[in-house]
């Protein structure tokens, strides 16, 4: 009883998000039932079209992970790409496919390819605001000349908005922030031996796993891990 109550203690301490979006609707439905069963309504006409964007999502992200290799990733959006790395990130997040949410996970894989934080910036703004087909539509409803001026100074405004976020947050702060990337660096951690000895090059075992849980390092970095064959599964399965 005692543990599965540390459970569901744990579940909730790990999704607070999830666990407070449930508790709202709760009492919006207890309150107004009406008002509840209308946003349920919504939220599962979103869940619906999510399942059909989001396993083509994932296969795209699947094809990057193995097909393209870390060096050419770094070669078009990495931080030494200039401005080829902007104007291809523009062009990536203009005649993209799906919603803006459908960016986030493709950007995330991108990210730890190699990508710079800046040129990540830009295709996710490119992809909300000068998407191809919203040109299109806003040229149809708006006018060509309104769509041009828009999409001079909104371009520069993106890149430089790319350039100012990519010096204000690292490529480190957005993996040891990701919910995916903390447990599984912490499933790593817990295997390697924690001697924290620096034979690795590095100052604790809590940083080799970081390393190791981003794809910068091999699992047998540590030397004294007997636990190699499992690392290299938890980074192949993701759990």
């Amino acid at each position: 009883m005692r543990s599965r109550f540390k459970m569901i203690v744990n579940f909730f301490k790990n999704n607070k998000i999830a666990a407070f979006t449930v508790f709202v609707y709760i009492v919006v439905l207890v309150y107004s039932p009406n008002l509840g069963i209308d946003s349920l309504k919504i939220t599962a006409s979103y869940f619906l079209e999510m399942l059909e964007i989001l396993p083509a999502v994932f296969i795209v992200m699947g094809m990057v992970e193995v097909w393209v290799s870390r060096e050419t990733i770094m070669g078009i959006f990495g931080k030494g790409a200039g401005l080829k790395g902007r104007f291809a990130s523009v062009l990536i997040g203009s005649f993209s496919a799906g919603p803006i949410y459908a960016a986030f996970p493709v950007c995330y894989t991108l990210l730890k390819k190699g990508s710079a934080v800046s040129n990540i910036v830009i295709i996710l703004s490119a992809w909300a605001v000068v998407k191809a087909p919203m040109l299109i539509v806003e040229t149809q409803f708006m006018g060509l000349s309104f769509m041009l001026v828009r999409y001079i100074f909104t371009v520069p405004a993106i890149i430089m908005i790319g350039i100012i976020t990519g010096k204000v947050i690292s490529k480190e702060y957005i993996v040891k922030n990701s919910k995916k990337e903390g447990l599984l660096v912490e499933k790593i951690d817990e295997l390697l031996p924690g001697h924290n000895c620096g034979a690795c090059g590095y100052g604790s075992c809590r940083e080799t796993a970081e390393r190791i849980a981003d794809g910068d390092e091999e699992p047998d970095v540590c030397v004294s891990s007997e636990e190699e064959k499992k690392v290299r599964e938890l980074l192949e399965t993701g759990s």
